[in-house]
């Protein structure tokens, strides 16, 4: 019974280790979302190979994006943004025209 416990605990510790290095970074940006001012806007955050690709509403093509220092900087021929997740109340936080906008994920 000993031994049996022996080889048990490592293959746990294995497999949670496992699990951990599994998790992705960046996955938390992945999903729907909308604009809390403006529920017309809105947006998609899907994974593309190593970057992720950010389709608005009612646009066909995407614009890419990488996962750097915890963000997802998005750039642009002549300006990049960088997409902020905020934990705490699960939203992203956006450069807007006016200041920041904030978007909730979708449900």
């Amino acid at each position: 019974m000993k031994t049996l416990i022996f080889r048990i605990i490592p293959i746990c510790l294995l497999i949670a280790l496992a699990f951990t290095g599994c998790a992705s970074r960046g996955s938390e940006f992945l999903g729907s979302w909308v604009n809390t001012q403006n529920p017309k806007d809105t947006f998609v955050v899907t994974r593309n190979g190593d970057t992720y690709l950010i389709v608005a509403q009612g646009q066909k093509p995407g614009v890419g994006a990488i996962y750097k220092d915890g963000s997802l900087e998005v750039k642009g021929v002549l300006l990049s943004a960088d997409l902020t997740y905020v934990k705490r109340t699960d939203t992203i936080i956006a450069p807007g025209f006016w200041g920041q906008a904030e978007y909730k994920r979708q449900k």
